[in-house]
Protein backbone atom coordinates (compact mmCIF):
# COMPACT_ATOMS: atom_id res chain seq x y z
CA UNK A 1 0.00 0.00 0.00
CA UNK A 2 2.67 2.35 0.90
CA UNK A 3 4.26 2.00 -2.49
CA UNK A 4 1.57 2.75 -4.34
CA UNK A 5 1.19 5.75 -2.20
CA UNK A 6 4.17 6.82 -3.35
CA UNK A 7 3.53 6.17 -6.91
CA UNK A 8 0.70 8.00 -7.36
CA UNK A 9 2.22 10.71 -5.42
CA UNK A 10 5.60 11.01 -7.74
CA UNK A 11 2.73 10.35 -10.82
CA UNK A 12 0.70 14.08 -8.94
CA UNK A 13 4.23 15.73 -8.51
CA UNK A 14 5.93 14.56 -12.15
CA UNK A 15 2.86 15.52 -14.07
CA UNK A 16 2.85 19.15 -14.15
CA UNK A 17 6.32 19.31 -16.14
CA UNK A 18 4.75 16.30 -18.16
CA UNK A 19 2.19 18.77 -19.15
CA UNK A 20 4.45 21.81 -19.40
CA UNK A 21 7.02 19.74 -21.71
CA UNK A 22 4.10 18.34 -23.97
CA UNK A 23 2.70 21.60 -24.51
CA UNK A 24 5.91 23.14 -25.59
CA UNK A 25 6.27 20.42 -28.57
CA UNK A 26 2.68 21.31 -29.32
CA UNK A 27 1.60 23.67 -32.47
CA UNK A 28 -0.78 26.85 -32.21
CA UNK A 29 -3.67 26.22 -32.08
CA UNK A 30 -5.57 23.41 -32.81
CA UNK A 31 -3.08 21.28 -30.16
CA UNK A 32 -3.15 24.16 -27.44
CA UNK A 33 -6.74 24.75 -27.49
CA UNK A 34 -8.16 21.26 -27.58
CA UNK A 35 -6.28 18.93 -24.62
CA UNK A 36 -4.00 16.10 -26.15
CA UNK A 37 -1.40 13.88 -23.78
CA UNK A 38 1.17 14.20 -26.55
CA UNK A 39 0.86 16.47 -29.43
CA UNK A 40 0.35 14.10 -33.14
CA UNK A 41 3.23 16.40 -34.99
CA UNK A 42 5.76 17.29 -31.75
CA UNK A 43 7.34 20.19 -32.65
CA UNK A 44 11.02 20.01 -31.19
CA UNK A 45 11.43 23.65 -33.17
CA UNK A 46 10.27 25.47 -30.52
CA UNK A 47 13.34 24.68 -28.65
CA UNK A 48 15.29 26.53 -30.99
CA UNK A 49 12.84 29.20 -32.23
CA UNK A 50 12.92 30.14 -28.44
CA UNK A 51 15.96 31.02 -28.41
CA UNK A 52 15.46 34.29 -30.73
CA UNK A 53 11.97 34.78 -29.34
CA UNK A 54 13.40 35.67 -25.92
CA UNK A 55 14.79 38.50 -26.43
CA UNK A 56 13.99 41.03 -23.33
CA UNK A 57 16.78 40.07 -22.04
CA UNK A 58 18.32 37.05 -24.39
CA UNK A 59 17.58 33.77 -22.65
CA UNK A 60 21.29 33.13 -21.94
CA UNK A 61 21.43 36.86 -20.32
CA UNK A 62 18.19 35.44 -17.95
CA UNK A 63 20.14 32.52 -17.29
CA UNK A 64 23.42 33.83 -16.13
CA UNK A 65 21.50 37.01 -14.20
CA UNK A 66 19.42 33.69 -12.63
CA UNK A 67 22.46 32.35 -11.05
CA UNK A 68 24.31 35.26 -10.44
CA UNK A 69 21.37 36.23 -7.95
CA UNK A 70 20.86 32.50 -6.70
CA UNK A 71 24.59 31.71 -6.15
CA UNK A 72 25.20 35.17 -4.38
CA UNK A 73 21.97 35.09 -2.33
CA UNK A 74 22.18 31.59 -1.21
CA UNK A 75 26.00 31.97 -0.29
CA UNK A 76 25.67 35.27 1.41
CA UNK A 77 22.54 33.68 3.66
CA UNK A 78 23.95 30.84 4.71
CA UNK A 79 27.37 32.98 5.41
CA UNK A 80 25.14 35.78 7.96
CA UNK A 81 22.33 33.24 8.88
CA UNK A 82 24.88 30.57 10.28
CA UNK A 83 26.92 34.09 12.17
CA UNK A 84 23.42 34.64 13.71
CA UNK A 85 22.27 31.20 14.62
CA UNK A 86 26.20 30.65 15.91
CA UNK A 87 25.36 33.47 18.20
CA UNK A 88 22.01 32.40 19.48
CA UNK A 89 23.23 28.84 20.07
CA UNK A 90 27.07 29.38 21.70
CA UNK A 91 26.65 32.31 23.41
CA UNK A 92 24.24 32.66 26.64
CA UNK A 93 23.08 36.49 27.10
CA UNK A 94 19.93 38.01 28.70
CA UNK A 95 17.48 38.99 25.82
CA UNK A 96 18.54 35.72 23.97
CA UNK A 97 14.97 34.42 24.02
CA UNK A 98 13.50 37.27 23.10
CA UNK A 99 15.30 38.16 19.84
CA UNK A 100 15.10 34.62 18.93
CA UNK A 101 11.17 34.75 19.42
CA UNK A 102 11.32 38.08 17.45
CA UNK A 103 13.30 36.40 14.57
CA UNK A 104 10.85 33.74 14.61
CA UNK A 105 7.84 36.06 14.68
CA UNK A 106 8.72 37.66 11.02
CA UNK A 107 7.44 34.17 9.66
CA UNK A 108 4.23 34.58 10.67
CA UNK A 109 4.28 38.43 9.00
CA UNK A 110 2.41 38.15 5.50
CA UNK A 111 5.69 38.65 2.73
CA UNK A 112 3.55 41.22 1.30
CA UNK A 113 3.43 43.38 4.29
CA UNK A 114 6.75 42.99 6.25
CA UNK A 115 9.21 42.16 3.04
CA UNK A 116 8.01 43.53 -0.13
CA UNK A 117 6.77 47.43 0.26
CA UNK A 118 9.11 48.50 2.89
CA UNK A 119 12.26 46.45 1.06
CA UNK A 120 10.86 48.47 -1.81
CA UNK A 121 11.12 51.62 -0.55
CA UNK A 122 14.82 50.86 0.61
CA UNK A 123 15.62 50.08 -2.29
CA UNK A 124 14.85 52.90 -3.94
CA UNK A 125 16.27 55.24 -1.08
CA UNK A 126 19.27 53.42 -1.60
CA UNK A 127 19.42 53.55 -5.41
CA UNK A 128 19.76 50.11 -5.59
CA UNK A 129 16.70 49.57 -7.61
CA UNK A 130 17.50 48.04 -11.13
CA UNK A 131 20.38 46.40 -9.69
CA UNK A 132 21.52 43.11 -8.86
CA UNK A 133 22.01 44.39 -5.09
CA UNK A 134 17.98 44.56 -5.50
CA UNK A 135 17.91 41.08 -5.84
CA UNK A 136 20.60 40.10 -3.36
CA UNK A 137 20.76 41.93 -0.24
CA UNK A 138 17.07 41.71 0.82
CA UNK A 139 17.66 37.66 1.07
CA UNK A 140 20.97 37.61 3.06
CA UNK A 141 19.11 36.95 6.13
CA UNK A 142 16.10 34.12 6.59
CA UNK A 143 14.71 33.56 9.62
CA UNK A 144 14.15 29.62 8.93
CA UNK A 145 17.47 29.28 8.17
CA UNK A 146 18.69 31.08 11.49
CA UNK A 147 16.03 28.90 13.51
CA UNK A 148 16.97 25.43 11.62
CA UNK A 149 20.81 26.14 11.59
CA UNK A 150 20.63 27.45 15.70
CA UNK A 151 18.71 24.75 16.48
CA UNK A 152 21.14 21.69 15.16
CA UNK A 153 24.50 24.16 16.94
CA UNK A 154 22.91 23.82 20.31
CA UNK A 155 23.10 19.98 20.04
CA UNK A 156 26.71 20.36 19.18
CA UNK A 157 28.84 19.56 23.11
CA UNK A 158 29.58 22.68 25.07
CA UNK A 159 32.69 20.71 25.60
CA UNK A 160 33.64 21.04 22.47
CA UNK A 161 34.00 24.62 22.20
CA UNK A 162 35.31 24.84 25.79
CA UNK A 163 38.31 22.50 24.29
CA UNK A 164 38.52 24.83 21.43
CA UNK A 165 39.08 27.91 23.12
CA UNK A 166 41.22 26.90 25.60
CA UNK A 167 43.28 25.25 22.57
CA UNK A 168 43.59 29.15 21.77
CA UNK A 169 40.76 29.62 18.98
CA UNK A 170 39.21 32.50 18.07
CA UNK A 171 35.78 32.93 18.56
CA UNK A 172 35.44 33.46 14.70
CA UNK A 173 37.90 30.73 14.24
CA UNK A 174 35.82 28.47 16.36
CA UNK A 175 32.26 29.50 14.21
CA UNK A 176 34.54 28.53 11.17
CA UNK A 177 36.71 25.78 12.10
CA UNK A 178 34.87 23.80 14.13
CA UNK A 179 31.27 24.49 14.25
CA UNK A 180 30.30 25.24 10.61
CA UNK A 181 31.68 22.16 9.57
CA UNK A 182 29.43 20.31 12.35
CA UNK A 183 26.30 21.82 11.01
CA UNK A 184 26.91 20.59 7.45
CA UNK A 185 23.58 18.88 7.33
CA UNK A 186 21.63 22.20 8.16
CA UNK A 187 23.92 23.94 5.92
CA UNK A 188 22.92 21.81 2.83
CA UNK A 189 19.03 22.07 3.78
CA UNK A 190 19.29 25.31 4.00
CA UNK A 191 21.16 26.04 1.46
CA UNK A 192 19.09 24.27 -1.19
CA UNK A 193 15.96 25.63 0.23
CA UNK A 194 16.79 28.92 -0.51
CA UNK A 195 18.72 28.71 -3.78
CA UNK A 196 15.27 27.05 -5.36
CA UNK A 197 12.65 29.59 -3.78
CA UNK A 198 15.40 32.54 -5.13
CA UNK A 199 15.91 30.63 -8.73
CA UNK A 200 12.02 30.56 -8.79
CA UNK A 201 10.97 33.90 -7.02
CA UNK A 202 8.86 36.05 -9.61
CA UNK A 203 7.04 38.47 -7.07
CA UNK A 204 9.93 40.49 -5.79
CA UNK A 205 12.28 40.92 -9.30
CA UNK A 206 9.06 42.52 -10.97
CA UNK A 207 9.21 45.07 -8.00
CA UNK A 208 12.30 46.50 -8.30
CA UNK A 209 13.64 45.10 -11.39
CA UNK A 210 12.37 47.33 -15.16
CA UNK A 211 15.96 46.93 -16.74
CA UNK A 212 16.05 43.94 -19.50
CA UNK A 213 19.55 43.55 -18.88
CA UNK A 214 19.12 42.72 -15.55
CA UNK A 215 16.03 40.80 -15.44
CA UNK A 216 16.28 37.35 -14.07
CA UNK A 217 14.89 34.11 -15.86
CA UNK A 218 11.17 34.16 -14.26
CA UNK A 219 10.65 37.63 -15.01
CA UNK A 220 11.94 37.35 -18.18
CA UNK A 221 9.82 35.53 -19.35
CA UNK A 222 6.79 37.11 -17.56
CA UNK A 223 7.65 40.39 -19.10
CA UNK A 224 8.16 38.51 -22.91
CA UNK A 225 4.48 37.21 -22.10
CA UNK A 226 2.66 40.52 -21.34
CA UNK A 227 3.00 41.34 -25.02
CA UNK A 228 1.22 38.71 -26.30
CA UNK A 229 -1.10 38.15 -23.39
CA UNK A 230 -4.07 35.34 -24.53
CA UNK A 231 -4.32 32.48 -26.55
CA UNK A 232 -1.54 34.05 -29.17
CA UNK A 233 0.99 32.00 -31.22
CA UNK A 234 3.95 32.43 -28.29
CA UNK A 235 2.13 29.92 -26.12
CA UNK A 236 4.19 26.89 -26.94
CA UNK A 237 7.24 28.90 -26.85
CA UNK A 238 6.30 30.05 -23.32
CA UNK A 239 6.20 26.64 -22.27
CA UNK A 240 9.43 25.86 -24.52
CA UNK A 241 10.89 28.60 -22.13
CA UNK A 242 9.85 27.51 -18.92
CA UNK A 243 11.27 23.70 -19.65
CA UNK A 244 14.63 25.64 -20.08
CA UNK A 245 14.22 27.44 -16.67
CA UNK A 246 13.08 24.07 -14.98
CA UNK A 247 15.88 21.83 -16.47
CA UNK A 248 18.89 23.61 -13.93
CA UNK A 249 16.72 22.79 -11.17
CA UNK A 250 16.07 19.16 -11.66
CA UNK A 251 19.96 18.55 -12.87
CA UNK A 252 20.85 20.31 -9.36
CA UNK A 253 18.39 18.41 -8.02
CA UNK A 254 19.51 14.86 -8.94
CA UNK A 255 23.11 16.16 -8.27
CA UNK A 256 23.18 16.76 -4.66
CA UNK A 257 19.73 14.50 -3.87
CA UNK A 258 22.28 11.91 -2.42
CA UNK A 259 24.09 14.75 -0.14
CA UNK A 260 20.80 16.22 0.31
CA UNK A 261 19.16 13.13 1.60
CA UNK A 262 21.77 12.20 3.92
CA UNK A 263 21.76 15.38 5.27
CA UNK A 264 17.77 15.68 6.21
CA UNK A 265 17.78 12.35 7.94
CA UNK A 266 21.25 13.65 9.75
CA UNK A 267 19.21 16.82 10.10
CA UNK A 268 15.96 15.42 11.55
CA UNK A 269 17.17 13.63 14.72
CA UNK A 270 19.12 16.79 15.50
CA UNK A 271 16.78 19.34 15.67
CA UNK A 272 14.48 16.91 17.58
CA UNK A 273 16.87 16.38 20.22
CA UNK A 274 17.61 20.43 20.29
CA UNK A 275 13.63 20.51 20.84
CA UNK A 276 13.89 17.91 23.74
CA UNK A 277 16.80 19.86 25.27
CA UNK A 278 14.64 22.76 25.21
CA UNK A 279 11.41 21.72 26.78
CA UNK A 280 14.01 20.13 29.70
CA UNK A 281 15.42 23.63 30.12
CA UNK A 282 11.90 25.56 30.48
CA UNK A 283 11.13 22.91 32.53
CA UNK A 284 13.92 23.13 34.89
CA UNK A 285 13.81 26.77 34.90
CA UNK A 286 10.12 27.42 36.18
Amino acid sequence: LKYLILIIAAIVMVFPFYLMFSSALKTFPDEIITFTWWPANPRWQNFIDVLTWLDRPPLWRAFLNSIIVTVSSTLLMLFFSSLTAYALAVYKFRGQKAILILILNTMMIPSLIFFWFPNTIIMISLGWHNTYWALIIPGVVNAYAIFLLRQYMITIPDELVEAARMDGCSEFGLYWRIILPLAKPAIVVAGLINAVFTWNDFLWPMMVIYGNDIKPLTQAIASQLVEFYGLSPQLPLVAAAMTYATVPLIIFTFIIQKHFIKSFTELVPKVSQSLVIQTDDNDGGS
